[in-house]
């Protein structure tokens, strides 16, 4: 049944099972079932993102924030967006802004309150994408914006800094960040186009190649990048050290080269023993490698395309750089494999450009494989 009924003080008291609170822990139980179905001796406690408490707590306090405002109001209807993030955003929570609105955004603003400003400006924007703990809107055909609890500093930082080191390169650029209240809002360009997750279906082998051509180039480039004297292992800014996989697991401590790098990666486990742990890192060693600059996620989801009149495709832009910084030269042409699964038919892992094809690092690789079974955040 969709409702459930339970007395309490003489009355009635149907469940809602569609607020925020109830989504968001519907999609941790079915992460945990699908986790346990891989290993059913799993720690629970290790399978929820360490963000759980303070995001459920937020969009039940929000939830219930509307309810009293609503019973006082007497509306005749629900709110327009009481189905997706915008609705836990509060006008009268804290702003802090950590990088000033660019003029191109200014202008679209309506209000002097900057807060107010912000949500009259989310309240004209289409859905994007949406999940349980994170949105993104475009707005006039100009502005994406990406609402989340995770910091987003890290990907800004990027935008920021390639912005300024590979200007020509496909990326949208930054418009501002924000934080109201426990949220991040992270405003960039809204570039037209397809992802390259719903258009490769569409594609013949030839344009697929040719796709794959074009990311190499851009990959290529972006990897050239020169590591800087004394930067830390990860964000562009020094935002720290992230391994991104099922969760997010980030560094207590600064990263400071290669070997710190892979002490961080190979401390993520409460099960394996010494014995196994050093087993494998003596078979994947890579002190010598040096750092380059990192996506971090890249995958068709992440890479928009765009149509031509003659009806080839081009890659207008690459998006999503929240993993993104200085890693092991290694790192991307394991990350890019993330959501490969050994029943995965999807021909895209034949097509990987090849600047981050895991047969550059097959050891590493292989490695990373079976070092992921273990890891407190796979």
């Amino acid at each position: 049944m969709d409702e459930e009924n339970s007395a309490s003080n003489g009355r009635v008291r149907k469940v809602n099972r569609n607020t925020p609170a109830a989504r968001w822990n519907l999609e941790m139980s079915r992460r945990i079932r699908r986790a346990l179905d891989s290993d059913p001796e799993a720690d629970i406690t290790t399978l929820l993102p360490s963000t759980y408490s303070k995001q459920l707590q937020s969009m039940r306090t929000s939830v219930a924030r509307q309810t009293v405002a609503n019973q006082a109001a007497k509306p005749t209807k629900l709110p327009r967006h009481h189905h997706d993030i915008r609705s836990q955003l509060d006008v009268s929570n804290s702003l802090v802004i950590i990088s000033e609105p660019s003029p191109d955004l200014q202008v679209l603003f309506q209000s002097k309150n900057l807060s107010q400003a912000i949500m009259d400006l989310l309240e004209h924007g289409h859905v994007l994408y949406k999940s349980p703990s994170a949105m993104v809107l475009g707005v006039y055909d100009k502005i994406a914006v990406k609402i989340t609890h995770e910091n987003l500093a890290t990907e800004h930082a990027a935008l920021s800094y390639l912005q300024r080191q590979l200007p020509s390169l496909p990326i949208p650029r930054p418009h501002g960040l924000v934080r109201l209240g426990t949220f991040y809002i992270l405003f960039t360009t809204l570039i037209p186009g397809l992802d390259l997750d719903k258009a490769w279906p569409r594609l013949e082998g030839s344009q697929k190649q040719d796709i794959s051509n074009q990311l190499d180039s851009i990959f290529s480039k972006l990897r050239s990048l020169p590591f800087p004297d004394r930067h830390l292992i990860g964000g562009a800014h020094g935002e720290g050290c992230k391994d991104i996989r099922r969760d997010i697991r980030t560094s207590s401590k600064p990263i400071e080269g290669v070997k710190q790098f892979e002490d961080f990666i190979f401390a993520g486990s409460k099960t394996a023993s010494p014995l196994y742990v050093d087993l494998l890192r003596s078979l994947a060693q890579s002190p010598q490698a040096k750092c380059v600059f990192t996506h971090g996620d890249v995958r068709p989801a992440n890479i928009m395309v765009d149509r031509a009149n003659d009806g080839s495709w081009k890659v207008v832009a690459i998006i999503d750089w929240d993993a993104s910084g200085f890693y092991p030269e290694y790192w991307e042409c394991i990350k890019v494999t993330n959501n490969l699964t050994s029943r995965e038919s999807f021909d895209w892992y034949k097509y990987v450009p090849k600047s981050l094809s895991p047969q550059r690092y097959p050891i590493q690789w292989l490695a990373d494989r079976l070092w992921d079974r273990d890891m407190l955040n796979s």
